[in-house]
């Protein structure tokens, strides 16, 4: 099995000093704030995947700017985040909206380009993600299961659950289902709207 231990760490930090730098150039050009509170780099004990996560300062973003946050996660600049920096990009919508740089895919297939977590429906705790570009079908093909348990895993684990604390705890794994890239962007417009009803004028 492969443990977080395996992270060559020289490497890696070097790589994310690049990434960091990078991510800010790409923002600037495509006019937005690039400002984060926090970076973190983490491995998936059982596929391998090594992830840097960029957690985005959304209330300094919402405080500073009239941008939308969906702005973060548009298609185009994910694009050009990933062919600029050379690693896949998958952004993700939990409690702090954050971009997935994937430094290293371990055994897994395929990823989708955005994730939602937690989705939910009543009292059940849903997973939603939208395919690749490249994936017809909005049934969720199997290889891409693997790769958003172990995000979801990722994102829940230890260290990130400062940002990740409100999320509620479903009884198993939650059940994976395909959204559009519309309901995504639906979905993360309703920070900026939580955040405006928390700080009113």
């Amino acid at each position: 099995m492969i443990t977080t231990q395996t992270i060559d760490t020289h490497y890696y930090d070097q790589l994310t000093r690049r990434i960091r730098s990078q991510v800010s150039a790409v923002l600037r050009k495509w006019e937005l704030l690039p400002r984060f509170k926090r970076w973190r780099l983490t491995q998936d004990p059982d596929t391998g995947m090594v992830v840097l996560f960029g957690i985005l300062n959304n209330s300094y973003i919402a405080t500073h700017t009239s941008t939308h946050f969906s702005d973060y996660f548009e298609r185009p600049l994910l694009n050009d985040l990933a062919n600029v920096l050379q690693v896949e990009v998958v952004s993700c919508n939990c409690d702090g909206l954050r971009y997935a740089f994937i430094l290293e895919r371990g055994s897994l297939d395929s990823l989708p380009s955005h994730i939602d977590y937690p989705f939910l429906d009543g009292d059940k705790v849903f997973v939603g993600v939208v395919l690749p570009a490249q994936v017809a079908t909005m049934d969720i093909p199997v290889p891409l299961k693997p790769g958003v348990v172990a995000l979801v895993k990722i994102i829940g684990d230890n260290e990130l659950k400062g940002e990740t604390a409100s999320s509620p705890s479903a009884q198993g794994p939650p059940d994976i289902i395909s959204i559009d890239e519309e309901e995504f962007k639906k979905r993360v417009a309703e920070h900026r709207i939580i955040w405006q009803k928390s700080h009113p004028d």
